[in-house]
């Protein structure tokens, strides 16, 4: 009877929590869906974390599972036989986790990422970790220096449904890698006062294009000893990661070191000077020079005129300290002698001068090859100049003496015919028209060489003005001076006239220096 009415006890309670179960089976099922939707999002974050933290899960499931036994045993416990209907609700759930967490351990992945930039899709992050090595050695051979790819700092892993996504085996990561123009190597850079310039494949390379730097200003040179070599900034080279294409070749480092810096320099223009001519010569184009001289009007160039002009020069300074021998010439000096029988404003040079020679040695000191300073160390003349003697008047000259300027023979008269070619021949003077009569006056003193008829030019009066300058006054209409008699600057020499091969009243005017005909407006 006892067992009876035990079972009756069991049963009463098994009944009563089907009896709670069915009431609350509705409200469950909702429950179960959201709880799987909820489990669906999280499930491929709890792969990753399971791929990483592997120990950890292992560790997290046996205490679920152990939690989960303990559960459905107190179950059992308590609900005996009637418990097995919930027992197989808990087990369609774990069953169901168990086939959700196979289904999206089976569709999940990675995408993998170098500095940022996707490569393509793995199933496991172990068949990009694994390879990276073989990745770096055989760029590194490839480019001939080295390149190393790092796990922590150049790959990242971010975890994605992959069941519409093409995966990549081993071979097709590898191949991602080493087609990448961005993959980061190791370089060795040249920083000048801390900026950098330009980045070499090892430091063999770096070094090498600094000496071809400093070897384009030290040039073998005869009778030039280098005794100090450097550069005038702060230059260093450093161990560097960078990214593959910006290392340079050694030709490329060379060329930019040698063209990567920039000098203002000042251009006076001179007579016959262009701006295109300007441009071409110092390899710049208009619109630059424009750029540094904006209020230039490249129409309207004047001599005299300054330009800025910016010019491409090396991106380091080298300064180099050299002893140096060379010729030099020797300035004569200029020596005057006092000659009281001279008159003033006479000179004559009673010996010509002529420069000497010598030797120097100097310390001279250049920065790009431009030369900045330099100290004479040592001196030896080979040659002596040779002083040049002016023998100079102090004697007061005559009124009749000449001056050495001329003045206008006939103030007020017209020009008619310049000095100059016309009808076939030269002109050998100038014409100067006025009325017949006009006083003719001598354009400098001097001695009346002749005075009279002289065929073509009719009456002319010649004047030796006795400083290698004589002067012809023709077609004049009467003289006022004789030949030999010594005239000054203004006196009234002749009348003007028409006489001779005239076409009309008027002074045809003639200056010969060293008996050459001359422009006479050059002297008047």
């Amino acid at each position: 009877m006892g067992k009876t009415r035990n079972f009756k006890k069991i049963e009463d309670f098994a009944a009563g929590i089907i009896t709670l179960h069915d009431e609350k089976q509705a409200k469950f099922d909702i429950w179960l869906v959201r709880a799987v939707a909820t489990f669906m999002n999280a499930a491929a974050a709890l792969i990753y974390l399971h791929d990483n933290l592997q120990a950890r899960w292992d560790r997290l499931w046996m205490i679920i599972k152990y939690k989960l036994e303990n559960k459905l045993y107190d179950l059992r416990e308590a609900a005996q036989g009637q418990g097995r209907k919930i027992l197989g609700h808990f087990t369609v759930i774990l069953l169901t986790t168990i086939a959700l967490v196979s289904v999206m351990s089976y569709s999940t992945g990675f995408e993998y990422y170098y500095n940022g930039r996707s490569l393509g899709y793995v199933k496991d992050q172990n068949q990009v970790t694994k390879i990276l090595d073989l990745v770096s050695e055989q760029l590194s051979r490839e480019h001939g220096y080295r390149i190393n790819i790092s796990e922590e700092s150049d790959i990242e892993f971010k975890p994605i449904f992959i069941l519409d996504k093409e995966l990549d085996d081993i071979d097709t990561v590898l191949n991602r890698f080493t087609y990448m123009s961005d993959t980061r190597a190791e370089g060795y850079t040249i920083y000048v006062d801390g900026r950098a310039t330009v980045t070499c494949k090892d430091m063999a390379t770096a070094e090498s294009v600094l000496q071809a730097v400093t070897d384009e200003y030290t040039k073998e040179k005869d009778n030039v000893i280098y005794k100090e070599v450097g550069f005038e900034e702060d230059v260093e080279i450093r161990k560097t990661n960078v990214r593959l294409k910006n290392i340079s070749s050694y030709s490329e480092a060379r060329k930019r070191i040698l063209t990567g810096g920039s000098k203002e320099i000042t251009y006076k223009i001179k007579k016959g000077d262009s701006i295109y001519g300007i441009c071409e010569e110092y390899s710049i184009t208009v619109d630059e020079l424009k750029k540094n001289n904006p209020k230039l009007d490249i129409d309207m160039i004047h001599e005299g005129e300054e330009l800025i002009i910016t010019k491409a020069s090396a991106a380091v300074s080298v300064r180099t300290v050299s002893q140096e021998k060379y010729a030099e010439k020797i300035e004569y000096k200029t020596k005057v002698v006092k000659n009281n029988s001279m008159y003033k404003g006479n000179s004559k040079v009673i010996q010509e001068g002529k420069n000497g020679k010598r030797v120097v040695t100097a310390k001279v000191i250049r920065v790009n090859g431009d030369k900045v300073s330099k100290t004479e160390i040592s001196s030896k003349t080979i040659t002596k100049p040779v002083t040049k003697i002016i023998e100079k008047g102090t004697k007061e000259p005559p009124k009749t003496a000449a001056t050495g300027s001329l003045t206008n023979p006939v103030p007020g008269f017209s020009v008619t015919s310049y000095f100059g070619y016309r009808w076939g021949r030269l002109h050998e003077g100038v014409d100067l028209a006025g009325p017949v009569g006009t006083t003719v006056r001598s354009a400098d003193g001097g001695r009346v060489v002749s005075a009279g008829w002289y065929g073509a030019y009719g009456i002319c009066v010649e004047i030796d003005h006795e400083n290698g300058m004589t002067t012809r006054y023709a077609h004049c209409n009467d003289t006022l001076v004789s030949a030999g008699e010594r005239v000054y600057k203004g006196q009234a020499i002749a009348l003007s006239g028409n006489t001779g091969r005239s076409t009309g009243p008027h002074l045809h005017f003639e200056v010969r220096v060293n008996g050459s005909v001359v422009d006479p407006f050059n002297y008047i």
